[in-house]
């Protein structure tokens, strides 16, 4: 299996999540920021225990560019795409890893299950929206040993089902969670994690 880069991964989401195709029709540009955690707080777990990565975000989200609150509550297209990665020891110059998806269960409790272009790497999902707020949490359960590392995505290009004309991008980053990123330093020694890397990466033994 072809090695995949851990940096490549992280680029190449918040790339796609920075650009919107413009339609023929009149339209709006958004960015919003909403936040992942990830809990129990462990670096390393059994197989067979469960990590639980919730995202709650209200549906009246300020934009970034503007700071003006926006309503864009009906959302057709709103979640998150999780890239999983085992770790199989890398260099500064080259990282190194797997796909991983399939070494792993996904229990979803709020949320709908997207179809996925690249099974073997990625699980793809949209939340739910309840209550003025959007809203996804998943288990993310190992069925084998190993280092691993996942990479939930931003979100680009969502649309309001009264409103599809009008676009926004979400920037999804990891919010009062201790990410691991050591394993994945132990995985490059003497490579410097970048922004984005710190910002979306995941990481845990399992034993």
């Amino acid at each position: 299996m072809k090695p995949i880069l851990f940096f490549l991964l992280i680029a190449c989401v918040s790339i796609y999540a920075s650009c919107s195709k413009r339609f023929d029709c009149s339209q709006n540009i958004h960015s919003f920021e909403a936040f992942y955690k990830a809990y129990p707080d462990k670096d390393s777990l059994q197989i067979g225990d469960t990590i639980w990565l919730e995202l709650n975000a209200p549906t009246q989200l300020k934009d970034v560019a503007t700071g003006q609150l926006v309503d864009f509550s009906g959302a057709v297209n709103f979640g998150p795409s999780i890239r999983y990665l085992e770790f199989t020891g890398g260099s500064i110059q080259m990282p190194s890893g797997i796909p991983a998806a399939n070494s792993f269960e996904n229990i979803l409790i709020r949320g709908t299950t997207i179809q996925s272009d690249k099974p073997d790497q990625v699980r793809s999902f949209d939340c739910i929206e309840e209550n003025n707020m959007y809203r996804f949490k998943v288990g993310i359960v190992p069925k084998k040993k190993g280092i691993f590392a996942i990479a939930p995505g931003d979100a680009a290009g969502v649309y309001r089902k009264v409103s599809p004309c009008d676009k926004a991008g979400f920037k999804l980053t990891f919010i009062d969670t201790d990410q691991h990123l050591y394993w994945y330093q132990n995985d490059r020694p003497g490579y410097q994690i970048s922004d984005s890397e710190k910002s979306h990466g995941y990481c845990f033994k399992v034993y």
